[in-house]
């Protein structure tokens, strides 16, 4: 590996900015007018999913649907997620339309060119925030991924990264464009491109090689096998909450599995309890109410790798009480005729199939 000089590395962002001109990917939609609200958008839906896969089905149709932050800010999650469905993550969407209402009423409507105004919005971390500050604002700001990381421990393996990486960047006219630059030579790199033209002299193969995906080990099979543990069940009671042909539902909360997604009240019975006490009690805990438990309706066991989970569904009434969020969730009443455009958990699939047929 070279040990690049300080000489050297003084070459690097003027070969980088021109490699960048002769091979960059130029024709990406969203390095179009750098408007901050499609970068702000751009760049969340690029995290964990292909460049190509945002590009070519999901960011012109979300733009066109939500052109702008004042619109996104006035949608709900179910209004959303049809436009966001297939990319996955979806915590990301949902973050989105809360960051988008802080916008809007905590700065006018404005993106903060603030990087700490920034980094108080939902979803937008410590690299989101660099990448709009400095693709929609041009500051010279290094937004380094993983991939930027490798780039610049390959130029100088001994150096402080901050630190290099804002020293090549102060080297750059635009911070915009250094950091485009090398976004599209870390990706160049990863599918295994030559380097050609003026940064050739930085890249032997030898290097290339090192950002190729490394094939993985195979694990060898033992014929031993070990006996299985009878798996434990956990019950669970569930609220289907219903008045005037509506039903009461919530979201899951952020520090549980499949936060955000929508689901009926309830939850784990507790030793000694039966599922309608159990029922009312973790309506109580979550939503503040009292309840009438009708017997369940629906049961299903659902086989999981460590566990098995036991859900029963019953049909409710609220006694006396007003709904509230308790547990930091979501909470709403939705008509049958809406549940097909909400994003529900799996596991209630064929409760919901189930309350359907019911005479509304």
């Amino acid at each position: 590996m070279m040990n690049h000089s300080l000489s050297i590395l003084d070459a690097f962002t003027p070969r980088l900015i021109e490699w960048y001109t002769a091979y960059g990917r130029h024709d990406l939609p969203w390095r179009n007018g750098y408007n901050p609200y499609h970068v702000w958008v751009a760049e969340i839906m690029l995290q964990q999913t292909q460049v190509n896969r945002v590009a070519e089905n999901f960011y012109n149709q979300f733009l066109v649907k939500f052109p702008d932050v004042q619109t996104l800010a006035q949608q709900h999650w179910e209004d959303v997620y049809p436009s966001w469905k297939g990319l996955g993550y979806y915590r990301r969407g949902q973050s989105m339309i809360k960051a988008a209402q802080a916008i809007v009423e905590e700065h006018n409507g404005e993106f903060p060119i603030d990087r700490d105004a920034l980094l108080a919005l939902p979803g937008i971390g410590k690299y989101t925030a660099a990448a709009i500050l400095s693709f929609a604002f041009d500051q010279k700001i290094p937004a380094v991924d993983t991939n930027i990381s490798k780039i610049l421990k390959i130029l100088a393996p001994r150096r402080n990264l901050f630190k290099l990486s804002h020293q090549l960047i102060e080297q750059a006219e635009s911070g915009r464009q250094w950091n485009e630059a090398m976004m599209d030579l870390a990706s160049h790199l990863r599918t295994g491109g030559s380097v050609e033209g003026p940064l050739s002299d930085f890249f032997s193969e030898e290097i290339r090689s090192k950002f190729l995906p490394q094939p993985r080990a195979k694990k060898i099979k033992t014929t031993t096998k070990k006996p299985r543990k009878n798996k434990k069940i956990i019950e669970v009671g569930v609220a289907c909450i219903h008045d005037n042909n509506k039903y009461l539902i919530q979201t899951r909360a952020d520090d549980k599995s499949f936060a955000g997604q929508w689901e009926f009240p309830g939850g784990k019975r507790e030793k000694g309890e039966n599922f309608r006490t159990c029922v009312q009690r973790e309506v109580m805990e979550e939503i503040g109410i009292e309840v009438s438990v009708r017997p369940y309706f629906f049961m299903e066991l659902h086989h999981f790798e460590t566990c098995d989970l036991l859900l029963k569904f019953h049909r409710c009434q609220i006694q006396s009480g007003t709904p509230k969020p308790l547990e930091k969730q979501e909470i709403k009443w939705a008509h049958v005729s809406e549940f097909d455009q909400i994003n529900f958990l799996k596991t209630n699939a064929k409760a919901l199939a189930a309350i359907k047929k019911f005479k509304q």
